[in-house]
């Protein structure tokens, strides 16, 4: 199983953002750990949970900032965003119907997650870092 944890080639070099990003990132390694030790579902639906409360916080977040600037790429940044939310919706609804969360569910969370941090947030990243004169 691809596993998550936070490297230098995911720093958008905004201490804010890369430090809401690491917990980002601790919260999928939270509930990945509880899933292959086989904790029990209460306490997966605990974690999957707290990610969604702070993934909404996060996102929210990065959107209000990338307004406050103008940035050109806000409209698809927020379709990925959404997209992301609505599927950690679908798993909690689906963990919470008695369905186990599964390793490719897992998988799925942990890719988009480094995919978007390395791919769609260097952008808004270099257009921050450009439009403050850095």
């Amino acid at each position: 199983m691809t596993s998550i944890e936070w490297d230098e080639s995911m720093a958008l070099h905004l201490p804010a953002i890369d430090s809401q990003h690491q917990q980002l990132i601790g919260w999928i390694k939270a509930l990945s750990d509880a899933v292959l030790k086989g904790e029990g579902a209460q306490v997966i639906d605990d974690v999957l949970l707290k990610l969604v409360s702070y993934v909404q916080e996060h996102f929210s977040y990065e959107e209000r900032l990338m307004l406050s600037h103008n940035f050109p790429g806000f409209t698809g940044h927020r379709q990925e965003h959404d997209f992301f939310v609505t599927k950690l919706a679908d798993m909690h609804a689906r963990i919470t119907n008695g369905e186990e969360l599964s390793i490719k569910t897992l998988e799925f969370l942990i890719d988009w997650t480094i995919k978007h941090i390395k791919g769609t947030d260097q952008i808004y990243g270099r257009f921050l870092r450009e439009a403050a004169g850095g």
